[in-house]
Order: C-alpha cells, then sequence, then structure tokens
C-alpha cells in the first residue's frame, strides 16, 4: 500500500556562497615627470571599486580597479602634493554548483595596506582586498501537508515562515554635472575622492520595485592658481524602477546598494577654468523579496492495522521577523598639534558587526577618522585614530535569533575645540534583516507491504497508567489506538497530559 501525498510548495534561498575572499594586490609606482619628488608621504587611500561580477556555473567572477591616491609633501616641504593612479583587479570564487540561476551581491574594502616611498620617484605598495560575496539560487520543496489511506493515523505540524519570492540584481549608472558652490576657485588637481550611495526608499509593487536613493560625493582638490586645498561636496539623486517577477506590496524586500567603479573629470568652462566636475558612478542594485506564509506538516504517522514504512526529507525554514534600519550616532575627540585650519576630515575602513541576544540588537562599529590639517606654524600635519564601540537597541515582539547588516559610515559635523583638540561626530547608517534560521522534518511517502501479515485484529479494551507531560500521539502511536478516539474517550484537549493520570484505551 502506497498513501497518497498531498503537497504544498515551499521556495526558500540556498546560499551557494556566504563569506569573504582575499585579493592580494601588490605594486610598484614610478612618479611620472611632471610630479615633484616625494619628502613624505602623509597618506595613501586605496578604494576598491567593482566595475562587474556575474555568476557563472560553480564560479562568482568579479572585476574592479583600485583608486590609488598618495597624499605626500613636496621636497620643500610646505606644499600638499598628490599623485594617482589605477590597478586593475580580478577574482574567481569557487561556489557550490547549481543548475539555479544565481543572484550575487559583493561588497569590495580594503583588509590591510602597507605603502612606503622607497626612494623620492618610486612607492611600493602591498594591499589586500577583500570581497564579501553572498550568492544564491531560489529553490522549491514540495512539503507533504496531507495524505489519504485507510487506518492511517496522521501528525500535522504548523510553522510560521517566510517564503522566498525573488532576488535580483542591476546595475545602472549614474551621470552629472557638478559646479563648484559658493564661489571656490577653479580645479587644479583633484587631490582626494569620496563617492557613496545609499538607498533613501523602496515601494514594491505589482511585478515592479521602486528604489530612490542618492550619491554622496566628496572630493578635496588643489586650486588653480595655488593656495590652501579646497573641500567640495555634493549628491546627485536617483531613480530607478526595476521589474521584478512575483513582487506585490505585501513583500518584504531587502534591498543593497552598493557603489561601483566611478570617475571625477574636471570641466573646462568657456574661460578655459575648470570650474565643475563631470561625474560618473556605477550603482550596484541587489534585491531579496520575501513573503510571509504559514506552513503545515506531516512529520509522522502509524496505522493501526499494519506497519508502515515511513520516509522523511527535511528542508530549510527561514523566518524574517522585519529589516530594522536606523542611525547609530557616536560622538569623539581627536587630540592635535596646535591646530590652525581642519584641511580634511573623512572617514573609512568602517565595518559593523551586528547579533541577537536577550532581546536585544547588539552592534559593534569600527571606523578610522581621517585628519589633515594645518598648525599654528603653517605645516601641514596628517593623523588617523581608530573608533571602536558598542550599542544596543529593544526588540519587541517576536524575538529574532540573527542579523544580517548592512552598514555606511560618514562624518556628520566636527569643531575645533581648542588648539589641541578637535570634537566630532559620526553617523553609521545600519540596515539590519532580524530573522530565525531551521529546518522543518516532513515524510515523504510511507507504504506497507500489502503480502505482510498485518496487527491482530483482536478489539480490546486497556487501562494505561501515564505519567504527567507525556504525549498523547506517543501513548495512541505505541498502542496502535485512534487518537480521535483517545482524546474523546478521556476528555482531553490537550498534545500534553498536565499531570498523572490512567487513560481508557480502545482498540478497535
Amino acid at each position: 500500500m502506497q498513501a497518497q501525498r498531498k503537497t504544498q510548495p515551499y521556495e526558500y534561498f540556498d546560499f551557494t556562497f556566504d563569506g569573504a575572499s582575499e585579493v592580494p594586490m601588490d605594486t610598484e609606482y614610478t612618479l611620472p615627470d611632471y610630479c615633484a619628488d616625494i619628502q613624505k608621504i602623509l597618506k595613501c587611500s586605496v578604494t576598491p571599486e567593482l566595475s562587474s561580477y556575474h555568476v557563472s556555473e560553480d564560479m562568482l567572477r568579479c572585476e574592479g580597479t583600485c583608486d590609488v591616491r598618495i597624499l605626500y609633501l613636496d621636497p620643500k616641504g610646505d606644499t600638499l602634493r598628490c599623485c594617482d593612479f589605477t590597478k586593475e583587479f580580478t577574482a574567481n570564487i569557487a561556489i557550490k554548483s547549481v543548475e539555479e540561476k544565481s543572484v550575487a551581491y559583493v561588497k569590495a574594502s580594503v583588509e590591510h595596506m602597507t605603502c612606503r616611498a622607497v626612494s623620492a620617484r618610486r612607492v611600493d605598495l602591498h594591499v589586500a582586498l577583500s570581497l564579501r560575496a553572498l550568492t544564491v539560487v531560489q529553490k522549491q520543496c514540495q512539503i507533504t501537508y496531507g495524505m489519504e489511506g485507510e487506518g492511517v493515523e496522521r501528525r500535522e505540524r504548523m510553522a510560521s515562515a517566510t517564503q522566498a519570492v525573488n532576488a535580483m540584481s542591476h546595475q545602472f549608472y549614474i551621470e552629472d554635472r557638478l559646479p563648484l558652490k559658493n564661489g571656490k576657485p577653479p580645479i587644479g588637481t583633484l587631490l582626494r575622492k569620496e563617492v557613496h550611495c545609499r538607498s533613501t526608499g523602496c515601494k514594491v509593487s505589482q511585478g515592479q520595485i521602486a528604489v530612490t536613493g542618492r550619491v554622496e560625493i566628496s572630493f578635496l582638490y588643489q586650486p588653480a592658481e595655488g593656495g590652501d586645498p579646497e573641500r567640495m561636496s555634493s549628491s546627485v539623486d536617483f531613480e530607478q524602477v526595476i521589474a521584478c517577477d512575483g513582487a506585490q506590496e505585501t513583500c518584504l524586500c531587502d534591498l543593497r546598494v552598493e557603489a561601483g567603479e566611478s570617475s571625477l573629470s574636471p570641466r573646462e568652462d568657456d574661460v578655459g577654468e575648470y570650474t565643475s566636475v563631470d561625474v560618473r558612478v556605477g550603482v550596484f542594485l541587489t534585491a531579496f523579496l520575501y513573503q510571509t506564509c504559514q506552513i503545515s506538516y506531516l512529520d509522522d504517522a502509524y496505522s493501526i492495522r499494519a506497519p508502515l514504512e515511513l520516509r522523511y526529507e527535511e528542508t530549510p525554514l527561514l523566518d524574517v521577523q522585519e529589516i530594522h534600519s536606523e542611525v547609530l550616532k557616536k560622538k569623539g575627540t581627536l587630540s592635535v598639534e596646535e591646530i590652525q585650519k581642519v584641511v580634511d576630515l573623512w572617514c573609512e575602513q568602517d565595518s559593523v558587526r551586528s547579533r541577537c541576544e536577550k532581546g536585544k540588537l547588539f552592534y559593534r562599529v569600527k571606523f578610522t577618522v581621517c585628519l589633515l590639517y594645518q598648525n599654528v606654524q603653517g605645516r601641514l600635519l596628517y593623523m588617523e585614530r581608530p573608533f571602536e564601540y558598542e550599542t544596543a537597541t529593544e526588540q519587541e515582539g517576536e524575538l529574532p535569533q540573527k542579523s544580517d547588516t548592512v552598514f555606511l559610515t560618514d562624518l556628520w559635523e566636527y569643531r575645533i575645540a581648542d588648539k589641541n583638540s578637535i570634537e566630532i561626530s559620526v553617523e553609521t547608517w545600519v540596515s539590519s534583516l532580524l530573522y530565525n534560521r531551521g529546518s522543518i522534518r516532513f515524510l515523504s511517502a510511507v507504504s506497507s507491504d500489502d503480502s505482510a501479515p498485518g496487527f491482530p485484529h483482536t478489539p480490546q479494551l486497556l487501562v494505561y497508567y501515564a505519567s504527567a507531560g507525556e504525549n498523547l500521539w506517543d501513548i495512541a502511536k505505541n498502542h496502535r489506538a485512534l487518537l480521535s478516539d483517545l482524546r474523546e474517550q478521556n476528555e482531553l484537549y490537550e498534545d500534553v497530559l498536565p499531570d498523572a493520570r490512567p487513560l481508557i484505551l480502545c482498540r478497535r
């Protein structure tokens, strides 16, 4: 006898890779003829920018460039100079091979770096890049929720879950022209650039996702006619409407936005001065859509007539609680040497680790504050200081077990408190997917051997002395009784006995 299954589909994301891969990048760079000799390196900035990534069979292939900018003092020691160049990188990350189409999310950062001037004209650079990658495929499992067959008792369970709807990755470019503000002098040389982007809104509707966001751009430049370096910052808003099968208003969207390869090019005006900058920024959008659901499944069965052969399957189960977003604020103080003027101030090497524990969502935030300043003697100096702190947010409702966080740290404001200290305020934007992850084991097949002898059919009335905490299903199964008879004959409504007592068991 083969019992006929009744099944329902459950869609889930199977993680083919979730981790980080290190990419070494070692190079020697000789300054071009138009660059002054190096007296002292103040700061070396390496910014990895992804140009593309895609999954092919069992490999995640990433391509990008590193924007390298070395700020240094010229031989006289009183003028800030910059030499910049790009270095391409590629990475092939082995992932689990699957036949389905994979969707990837990748974030590049610098794990470790050393930079030194081996001569006045040559720089030796050793960099370890980190590519944080997540690749998923959408799979479907048929879960047994019912079974037809005479004389077969079935145990049904319920589980709250979140079903995968769709995952998609989208890349586009933003191009704009940014004029210099507030009568700033024309651009001579770009010294440093910084590009970040984040979403400001996400609306899911029938068959599409509408994303709004902002690209934040800042740079430091040397004016064409000399003088002190100038800072410039601006932003460009964007909006994208992306087709997405299965999307609807009730979906939960885990959206991740990352800036890719970018370029800032000073543009000449009608009188031959560089008074604006042409900006081109690649943006990667990755979205994971979920839908809450209730899963009904059978996890056990028995027959009162004959032995059964039970076969089981197991499937992962994800229960997304919410997507929690907030801004974490941190104040700090930088100790400096008789400061007269801030030339540039920024944050880099940020990281956020999150965890759920004791009803709270904990964030451990790390970042480095970089300061380029001028002291009272007019000398250019550089310093940096790492910061680390932990903060917690109370959680309400059902408590999640895990969190997955994307983040962005930026300097909010600063002020010179006195000649030897600067007070800073830094903001870290975080967006956390809060979820529980587990699995369920369900019956995939129930059968019996028709030629094998069944249980002896002898109607009996038994008295069983049950202990407190015993499960009614186990009692009925062990004595080959109908669970409905056990409940009715003993007026039991719970699944577990609250106290010890004798039970009447009727075998039909």
